[in-house]
C-alpha cells in the first residue's frame, strides 16, 4: 500500500479556489485521455434539484483516506492527485483502478468549499473500475469520506450530471459554495469516441450532512 500522504499546507480561500479552478479545466483533459473503454455504454444526466437532507456545519481541514458509497458498493482507499509542473491535473493511478484520489490543491472533504474526488470508470485492464457505477447514484444517497483526524464526513447526493469534456462547467463544479461544505465526485461517461475514449465527465454534486 502506498504511504499515507501528509496534510498539505492549507491555503487561503481565494488561493484554494484559484487552484481548484485551474485544476478543473485540466481535469477534463486528463480524464479525456485517461479513461478508455472495452465495452459500449453511456451515462445519462440526472436532474439538478437540491437534496432534501439538511446541511451540516463545516468541519476543520483533515486529509481524507477512504471513501464509501454503500448504494453502489464502493469502499475504496483514497490516494491524492495534484497539478504537475505544467499546471495540468495528474491522473488517477492506472495501476490502482479500485482506488479513487482526492484533489489535494482544493479543500479537504468536510471543510468549506467544493472538495473533489476523482476516479476511473474503467481502464484498459479493468472494465469496471472504482467509479463504474457513479452515474447510477440518486438524490439523497449517502457518501462517507473517512479522514485522518478520525472523523468521517457524511454527504448526501444533490444531483448527478454529465458534461461534454470540451464544455466542462468549471465554475459550476468548483465555484464559490458560500461557506458550505460540498463534495464533487468525477469520472468519465457519455459516449465512446472513435479512438474508444469517453467524451464526457460524470459529476456527482453532494453536500455535508454530518459527521461520525
Amino acid at each position: 500500500m502506498p504511504e499515507q500522504q501528509p496534510t498539505p499546507p492549507r491555503r487561503g480561500g481565494r488561493a484554494r479556489r484559484a487552484a481548484a479552478l485551474a485544476g478543473a479545466a485540466a481535469l477534463a483533459a486528463v480524464l479525456a485521455s485517461g479513461c478508455s473503454a472495452s465495452a459500449d455504454g453511456a451515462a445519462g444526466a440526472a436532474g439538478a434539484s437540491p437534496a432534501n437532507a439538511k446541511a451540516a456545519s463545516a468541519l476543520p481541514p483533515s486529509v481524507p483516506d477512504r471513501i464509501e458509497i454503500p448504494d453502489i458498493k464502493v469502499d475504496a482507499r483514497l490516494d491524492t492527485v495534484g497539478l504537475d509542473a505544467q499546471g495540468v491535473m495528474q491522473e488517477p493511478d492506472f495501476a490502482k483502478p479500485d482506488d479513487a484520489a482526492w484533489y489535494k490543491d482544493g479543500p479537504t472533504p468536510g471543510e468549506p468549499g467544493a472538495a473533489a474526488i476523482v476516479g476511473h470508470m474503467d481502464t484498459p485492464q479493468a472494465p469496471k473500475a472504482v467509479f463504474f457505477n457513479l452515474k447510477t447514484l440518486k438524490k439523497d444517497e449517502k457518501i462517507e469520506v473517512r479522514r485522518a483526524d478520525g472523523t468521517t464526513a457524511v454527504f448526501a447526493v444533490d444531483a448527478v450530471d454529465t458534461y461534454k469534456k470540451d464544455g466542462f462547467p468549471t465554475d459550476k463544479v468548483y465555484g464559490d459554495t458560500h461557506g458550505s461544505a460540498q463534495l464533487r465526485l468525477i469520472t468519465c461517461g457519455g459516449s465512446l469516441t472513435a479512438d474508444r475514449h469517453w467524451d464526457s465527465n460524470v459529476v456527482v454534486f453532494a453536500h455535508l450532512t454530518g459527521r461520525r
